[in-house]
């Protein structure tokens, strides 16, 4: 394994620890590698921390614009003579909804990563050489996204 795909690997592992939720003993059966491995990884990097610290923030974000939303909706029910919001409140209403639908439908690099090894896994139960093939592609595909940032961490 080349340098790239090492790093790519490990990527991948973290991501599926912080954002899949995945054990490290799980990470290690799907991605190849060894447990000793990626527990290194983990630590060297804090994945602990930065998974306590990216729930906590999404949870955070997500409570937020809920409680803006409910807030907003409070303001224009109290408002008098109003029964319904004005356009640019609902306008306005619409925005947080979409910035909650968002952060709630968002697919993670981890998610998708995960996807990728089940598929990897299926493929690996029909032709071996194929899933190697496959998996060395997503490798590739997952580190053109990021150096693009078309995917975010």
């Amino acid at each position: 394994m080349d340098k790239k795909q090492r790093e790519t690997l490990q990527y991948v592992a973290q991501l599926m620890f912080i954002e899949g939720g995945q054990a490290q003993k799980e990470i290690a059966a799907r991605l190849g590698v060894s447990e000793q491995t990626i527990c290194r990884w983990a630590k060297a990097g804090q994945w602990d921390a930065l998974r306590a610290n990216l729930l906590t923030s999404r949870r955070r974000r997500l409570a937020e614009l809920y409680a803006e939303l409910e807030e907003f909706n409070r303001m224009v029910a109290e408002k008098e003579g109003y029964k319904v919001a004005s356009s640019k409140e609902a306008d306005a209403r619409r925005k947080l909804i979409a910035d909650i639908k968002e952060l709630e439908g968002k697919y993670s690099v981890a998610q998708i990563s995960t996807v990728a090894m089940d598929f990897c896994d299926f493929v690996r139960t029909v032709d071996d050489t194929l899933a190697g093939r496959v998996m060395e592609l997503f490798n590739e595909f997952i580190s053109k996204q990021m150096e693009e940032r078309k995917w975010q961490g």
